[in-house]
């Protein structure tokens, strides 16, 4: 299964830190020469006119650096924001435009692309359910009229609810599932397994969420299995259906983390984590090992929510894993628990040759804030002032 882990995070795992620095940075040049060019020739370029080429040029590398690093966006957007102004002003003094409020509206639709591709790098599910929720707001009734949509329309018959959950319309069988969890009447347990096999990820979505509204217990296996669903949303309702059925889960999740695929491992790690039961520390511990670079992932910062000593040693050594992600997550996990223990594994991460996995274990100094994790920053800023 270790082989299919790409399927997750496509753009988030493409290329090594330096091989996405450097494509950025090519992009970034040619964008700075043919500016210069711009400000020393005048007129056209490739015969389009400045006022055209240049703002849309830049586009490149920013949306590189929204894809590659989302989570950065708020940093990015205000950068981009501050970049349009400046160079705005210059062009104008320069007299290569002459209404510089046209260039900044322009450019402000740009920057809202920018600004959503990011969004969508970061949560895609986010902007699609909103972008759905958009264009669904409104629909054609039978009567050629517009009308609302099928939205709290099932609320209270519990008929009318199941028969819908049969409907040809994807809209009508989400809202079906989601009424059904909020009924959470046992009647619908059976109907909402069969939809966990819907042909739409948001049905079977919802579907996961409301059998973990209804709590029976007969949705735990078919729960479990859903952890393996193709589609990232549906594995998330799952693992968070799990999570609301609370400590009747804890059993069937515990067996789980030794499950032979991974997707199914993993869901169940960020499920306990929701559910909070300190007894599965020595199973999320176990787990912190995983084979799965995505296992570990979810396991190190599990063990950073529910703290304790226990979770000191393993996160120290997940300070030495040879994905980045997890070095990162257990930097984080380590500044969350805040022990003197870790200021001297934080200080050697230092040192890591990744520059994210560097910085978050500053910040984990940062928040540690003993004498001994001051000092240890202040001795890093020696070493740097001095190379």
């Amino acid at each position: 299964m270790e082989g299919n882990e790409q399927r997750i995070y496509p753009v988030a795992e493409f290329g090594s830190p330096v091989l996405k620095l450097a494509i950025i940075g090519i992009f970034a040049v040619i964008a700075l020469v043919v500016t210069l060019y711009a400000f020393f020739s005048g007129g056209m370029i490739f015969g389009i006119e400045n006022i055209v080429l240049l703002p849309h040029l830049y586009l490149i590398p920013i949306i590189l650096f929204a894809f590659w690093y989302p989570k950065r966006g708020l940093q990015i957007t205000v950068i981009i924001i501050i970049s349009l102004f400046i160079l705005t002003f210059v062009l104008y003094l320069q007299g290569m435009i002459s209404d510089p409020v046209f260039m900044l509206l322009t450019s402000g639709v740009d920057l809202m692309i920018v600004f959503a591709l990011a969004l969508y790098a970061k949560d895609r599910d986010l902007v699609e359910s909103l972008l759905k929720e958009i264009m669904g707001q409104y629909k054609v009734t039978r009567g050629g009229k517009p009308g609302r949509t099928t939205a709290g329309r099932f609320s209270g018959d519990i008929s009318e609810v199941l028969k819908a959950l049969g409907s040809s319309d994807e809209d009508d069988r989400e809202e079906a599932a989601r009424s059904l969890g909020e009924l959470r009447e046992p009647e619908g347990v059976e109907p909402l397994i069969a939809a966990l096999g819907d042909r739409s990820r948001y049905v079977r979505r919802e579907a996961a969420k409301a059998l973990g509204a209804i709590g029976d217990e007969r949705g735990i296996p078919p729960l479990v299995r859903a952890l393996k669903d193709d589609d990232r949303s549906a594995r998330e309702g799952a693992a968070e259906g799990l999570a609301l059925m609370g400590g009747k889960a804890v059993g069937p999740l515990t067996r789980a983390l030794d499950d032979p695929d991974w997707h199914v491992r993993m869901g169940a790690v960020v499920a306990l984590r929701i559910i909070g039961d300190r007894t599965v520390m020595p199973e999320i511990i176990s787990s912190a090992g995983d084979e799965s670079r995505f296992v570990r992932r979810e396991a190190v910062k599990t063990l950073g929510r529910m703290g304790g000593k226990e979770a000191m040693q393993p996160l120290i050594a997940a300070l030495r894993d040879e994905d980045r992600s997890v070095r990162i997550r257990a930097a984080g996990a380590l500044g969350r628990i805040g022990s003197g223990d870790a200021v001297g594994p934080l200080a050697d991460a230092l040192e890591d040759h990744d520059s994210s996995v560097r910085l978050r274990a500053a910040q984990a100094l940062e928040e540690i804030g003993t004498p001994a994790a001051r000092a240890a920053l202040e001795q890093k800023e020696e070493r740097s002032g001095r190379e």
